[in-house]
């Protein structure tokens, strides 16, 4: 698998720490599961605005199947896989509650990779740090 990263300087969020890394990591995995030959991963961190609200935008595109339109409603539903004996259908739903806690949301779309692109948007906390890790 073949993984790019850009993230923006100055774009920071407050939050639980373990939860947030927990999201990215659960997004990251399905993205390396969705392309078992390998494949092409695209990270991306950067400001978004949205309702005159300053947010900030995390999202992960793969090279996979993609998540069909009509499974989408569905993929952040507690017990709900795509993965047969791979997959609780826990990790989305997870990562959807725990976002949400945030204040923000996930959404499922199409990547311009060819598969699926997960975008969690975060409110932006009102410090910019540059370089934050």
């Amino acid at each position: 698998v073949r993984m790019t990263v850009e993230a923006a300087d100055g774009v920071v969020v407050e939050g639980s720490r373990p939860e947030l890394e927990q999201v990215m990591l659960n997004l990251l995995v399905n993205a390396i599961q969705a392309q078992p030959e390998g494949g092409a991963i695209a990270v991306q961190v950067r400001a978004a605005v949205a309702d005159d609200q300053t947010l900030a935008e995390f999202s992960v595109d793969d090279a996979g199947p993609g998540v069909p339109e009509a499974q989408r409603p569905r993929v952040f539903e507690a017990f709900y896989t795509t993965k047969a004996a791979e997959g609780t259908g826990l990790g989305l739903s997870i990562s959807d509650e725990m976002v949400r806690r945030h204040g923000g949301s996930i959404r499922v779309e199409d990547s311009p990779l060819g598969g699926a692109r997960f975008v969690v948007r975060l409110p932006r906390s009102g410090r910019e740090e540059r370089g934050a890790q």
